[in-house]
Parts: structure tokens; C-alpha cells; sequence
């Protein structure tokens, strides 16, 4: 069997299931490496006994909790080694951005001493225009660059490989700014090329940023051969905390990816401060951890503090035990402003422990 063709028989057999909360979280690692004592968020794989040696394994993935680049800049590389110390294992960035650093990711990432089919690298292309307020020319670009959408996602992949350091980028997304999407027809061509480093093994899942028109997703989503896995937009207030997309969502099994959550509208949670306080847990843990309890959500952090890294790992073991019921979690969505239907239930099951009796009681390291 050829490359590609293992490839594509690696991908056909993708299957992107959440994990039970017993599996999410790992026990310790046994290791001399530091980073490797951690209790680290799991990667679930899968793949074909009959793919090529060379072609690099798909992975399925979806755990609560990923840690993002954004505005790290020159101290990417140690945090990101850090954040692996205490237990972080997806990682995401992007190539051409002005505000990551893709590269660190990579420094990062090899500095830990964690195998690369231990982390999940999540990037994204940006197309190269002035209009897209979020691109910027790298070093290694050369002097013209590409003018089709075609080349510069070819060359955007590139970039990304060196700057990561790997040989594989486990999901990478299509970057519109905010909630300007960019032109359609453009992402049909840039969309067709991702395709391409699908079949080949290059990329793992596929999926596009600040996504929240219904309409306009089903149709791209139905003219894709193959399609969008994971959506990532802001949790905030003015895009309606995604409720309009939510059946959208849970009729194509999106990995929903949230960012935002902290810093937006929500306050750091402050608007459930009293909930969290009878909890033990800070405003700004149980904001997550009511992200996390609606089911097929990741919540992306990019705190620079050791101690925040901590609880932000400590709410990933403990969320589902998190709110007693439905009708609790229905509380804090109502003070969050969220304007959910009533004849339209959150999203995510419902129950103290959502069934496995040997998830931990959140608790915070810090004074409440």
C-alpha cells in the first residue's frame, strides 16, 4: 500500500469520540524527565495495523482543558515546557499570526522531554493579506509571497512543520478574524488543498475559527469531502455564547474549542462568585468547568502563572462532579446572561458525577 493510500486508510478509520471522565486524566508518568511526573490530559489514538511505517498516526482527541499561545511571545517556549510539567498535553498556535509564536510551541514542546505522540499540536493557517488584521510575514517567508490561496496554504504548512518541529500537525484550522469571515470561495480553494495534506497524512483533523452562522456552516460543511471536525470561537455574550449553534453542533459531533472564557464578558466568572465559593473552587475555575460540562467542549488558557496552570488542570480531573444537576448548572448559565430556550436543555449530561463514581471533588490550591 502507498503512502497516501495508508494515509487515507489511517483517516478513514478516525473516529473523534469523547472520552469518559475516567480516561481523560492519566495516572503519573514514570519517568526521570519532570515533565513526565506529571498527571497529564490523555491523547486517545487510533490507528490502521496496515498504514505505512512512514505515514504518522491519526489521532483522535478530545479533552477538556488545551493550552494557547496567544500572547506569549518570547516566553512561548518556557511556558509551554512548563505547562507540559504540569500536566497540559494539547497544544495550540498558530503560523502567521502576530500574536503566537509558533515556534516556541515547538522550542517548547522539545525541551519537556515528552515523546511527540504524547502531545496533541494544533495550529492554523491565516490567509496573507493586509485585510486578515491577524497576519504577519515570517523570517523565513520569502520576499513575494505566494498570491493564490492554494500556494500560501502549502507554504503556511511548511512553516508550521519547521517551526513545531514535527513531521505531522495532529488538527489545523482555517483562521477567519473575529467574526469576519473571510471569502468563501477562498476557503473552498484553501479548504481543498488541507484536503490534500489530509490524504497524505500531514494533517490530522480539520476545522475553522469563529464559526456562527448556522446556514452558512451547513453549507460549507455539506460541500467539503472532508469535513470540518472542530470549530473554535470566543464564549462571550456578543456571539450569544454559541446557543443559536449548539444543535448544529451536536448533528455533526463538532469538537467545540472555547476561548475567551476568562477574560470576555464572563468577568472571570465573577458573575457566580457565590456559587463557587460554597463549591471551593474559584469564580474563574467553575467558569470552566461549566464550559467543560457541555459535553464536547475544550476550553483553550493561556495563563502565564504556575498556580493558574495548576487549577486549570485540577478542574479538567473534577468538572463532572462539579454541579449537582441539571437545574444547578441552568443557574449558572442564567447568570452568566446566556439565553438558552427552555425547550432546548445545555448541552452535556446532566448529574453529579455523570456516572463514574471514582471522579475526584474539585478542590482549589488557592484562598477562595
Amino acid at each position: 500500500m502507498g503512502m497516501a493510500a495508508a494515509a487515507v486508510a489511517v483517516m478513514v478509520i478516525l473516529v473523534t469520540s469523547i472520552q469518559t471522565i475516567g480516561g481523560v486524566i492519566d495516572k503519573p508518568i514514570e519517568s526521570d524527565s519532570p515533565a513526565k511526573s506529571a498527571t497529564a490530559l490523555t491523547l486517545s489514538s487510533s490507528s490502521s495495523a496496515s498504514a505505512s511505517a512512514s505515514a504518522p498516526t491519526a489521532l483522535s482527541y478530545k479533552t477538556p482543558l488545551a493550552y494557547g499561545s496567544n500572547k506569549l511571545g518570547e516566553k512561548t517556549g518556557e511556558l509551554v515546557e512548563q505547562a507540559i510539567a504540569t500536566g497540559f498535553r494539547h497544544f495550540v498556535t498558530a503560523g502567521h499570526h502576530q500574536k503566537h509564536n509558533e515556534t516556541g510551541v515547538g522550542i517548547g514542546w522539545k525541551a519537556s522531554g515528552i515523546p511527540r505522540n504524547e502531545l496533541f499540536l494544533q495550529t492554523s493557517f491565516i490567509p496573507f493579506s493586509e485585510s486578515h488584521q491577524d497576519f504577519k510575514k515570517q523570517p523565513s517567508d520569502p520576499e513575494e509571497l505566494p498570491s493564490t490561496i492554494e500556494e500560501q496554504v502549502r507554504l503556511s504548512i511548511q512553516t508550521s512543520l519547521t517551526a513545531l518541529q514535527t513531521d505531522h500537525i495532529d488538527a489545523l484550522l482555517f483562521n477567519n478574524f473575529r467574526a469576519k469571515m473571510w471569502d468563501t470561495d477562498e476557503i473552498v480553494k484553501a479548504w481543498k488543498v488541507l484536503e490534500d495534506y489530509v490524504d497524505k497524512g500531514v494533517l490530522g483533523q480539520l476545522g475553522l475559527t469563529s464559526v456562527h452562522d448556522v446556514e452558512w456552516f451547513e453549507r460549507f460543511y455539506n460541500s467539503t469531502r472532508i469535513k470540518p471536525t472542530i470549530i473554535q470561537n470566543r464564549f462571550h455574550s456578543n456571539r450569544k455564547y454559541d446557543v443559536p449553534m449548539q444543535e448544529t453542533f451536536a448533528k455533526h459531533d463538532i469538537w467545540v474549542q472555547r476561548f475567551w472564557l476568562l477574560n470576555g464578558s464572563s468577568g472571570m466568572g465573577i458573575k457566580n462568585k457565590d456559587m463557587a465559593k460554597i463549591k471551593g473552587v474559584t469564580p474563574a475555575q467553575l467558569m470552566l468547568g461549566f464550559a467543560m460540562s457541555m459535553g464536547s467542549e475544550t476550553c483553550l488558557v493561556g495563563t502565564k502563572s504556575l498556580q493558574h496552570m495548576k487549577d486549570d488542570v485540577e478542574i479538567a480531573k473534577c468538572y463532572p462532579a462539579l454541579f449537582f444537576d441539571d437545574e444547578e448548572r441552568k443557574e449558572y448559565a442564567q447568570k452568566l446572561g446566556m439565553k438558552q430556550p427552555k425547550d432546548q436543555p445545555l448541552p452535556g449530561r446532566s448529574g453529579i458525577d455523570y456516572g463514574n463514581d471514582k471522579t475526584p471533588k474539585c478542590q482549589s490550591t488557592q484562598e477562595i
